[in-house]
């Protein structure tokens, strides 16, 4: 019976308890390396949407910010601080909006002088070859410059007005739906400063 049950058995627990070490070992190795991985691309795609920034604070989730009293929308997910030589320079929202494929997450850049630093796409499903275009410089540097008052218009034409955004043809629902991540970010950015 030792032989036929037991001797396998314990042969068994020793090989598991032995690759189970060696996994965890391997898992305190690399977390640290991959977290500092993490953390540098992040900072390096906060500093795609605000160059002008050297570092950026912890982010505020949304929770916290409507905690302090500041009006966020649904779609608001985060806030960072952007800082160049220890001062505050502007801000980065993490933003989603609802487009034709399903959630476009963004990072949008603004300077406490209202000016829009900067859009990226971070994820999206959008149709290829269509709302994927949204993406695109050719998109995005629409919003870059003062932001409006209000907010941005989404036209078809080609733009009049400094808050007009013209849309991507055959996907005007992704064209909106970034219109609205942006338009969210500037509303948050404007009830943190005060700004009208």
């Amino acid at each position: 019976m030792f032989k036929e049950i037991i001797k396998p058995s314990l042969v068994l627990f020793l090989v598991c308890a032995c690759i189970t070490g060696a996994l965890a070992y391997v898992n305190g190795v690399t977390e640290p390396i991959i977290a500092e991985n993490a953390r540098i691309a992040e900072q390096e795609s906060l500093k795609s949407v605000f160059n002008g920034a050297d570092s950026f604070l912890e982010p505020k989730e949304a929770e916290e910010l409507k905690t302090e009293g500041f009006e966020v929308s649904e779609g608001i997910e985060k806030l960072y601080v952007a800082q160049k030589g220890g001062q505050s320079v502007g801000y980065v929202v993490a933003v989603s909006s609802g487009g034709y494929g399903g959630k476009i997450k963004m990072l949008v850049g603004i300077d406490n002088d209202f000016d829009i630093k900067g859009v990226s796409l971070t994820s999206h499903k959008e149709t290829p070859g269509l709302g994927a275009k949204a993406s695109d410089p050719g998109f995005t540097e629409q919003f870059l410059g003062k932001a409006p008052e209000k907010v941005f218009n989404v036209v078809k034409r080609v733009p009049r007005d400094d808050n007009e955004i013209q849309a991507i043809t055959a996907a005007t629902i992704t064209s909106k739906a970034v219109t609205r991540g942006v338009d969210d970010a500037v509303a948050l950015v404007r009830s943190m400063t005060g700004g009208v």
